[in-house]
């Protein structure tokens, strides 16, 4: 019980640090990540018969959807807009599936998850290429700083 204990702390530590660390665009995957990992719980959970810690992990999936749609700022344009429509549309699925045991429903939001979580992934990727470009940059100056001073 004690290594459980020490094992499940490290994991938390380890979560902790991940999130601290993180750019914004990074916390958003690890979002989506959260999400879509509650969902698959849930399509498990149903087939099991627990119907409680079913709900539960389709109520924390919700959760994090709206905590994605409550950050966006609407007025920077339609690609916001367009991610609020998709979490609404979201969260209405999730509660009927929820309702229903609806499997199917909450594939379909599966699905969607991954590609937007896809679409962030890239964009992250993207960035710490450009940082990288930056790092190699700024330390090419330096040399040729040095060299020339």
């Amino acid at each position: 019980m004690m290594t459980h204990n020490a094992i499940a702390a490290y994991q938390q530590n380890e979560v902790e640090l991940s999130v601290y660390s993180a750019r914004p665009v990074e916390l958003v995957v690890m979002l989506y990540d959260g999400a879509i990992q509650s969902l698959v719980q849930a399509n498990a959970l149903i087939q099991r018969g627990d119907i409680q810690a079913k709900a539960q992990q389709i109520i924390r999936a919700t959760n994090i959807i709206s905590e994605l749609s409550g950050v966006l700022d609407l007025e920077q344009g339609e690609v916001a807009q367009n991610l609020d429509g998709i979490y609404g549309y979201a969260r209405k699925q999730l509660i009927s599936a929820n309702l229903r045991n609806d499997q199917r429903k909450i594939n379909e939001v599966v699905n969607l998850l991954k590609e937007l979580r896809s679409a962030w992934q890239e964009l992250a990727q993207r960035q710490n290429e450009s940082d990288r470009s930056v790092r190699v940059a700024s330390h090419q100056a330096q040399g040729l700083l040095a060299r020339a001073g």
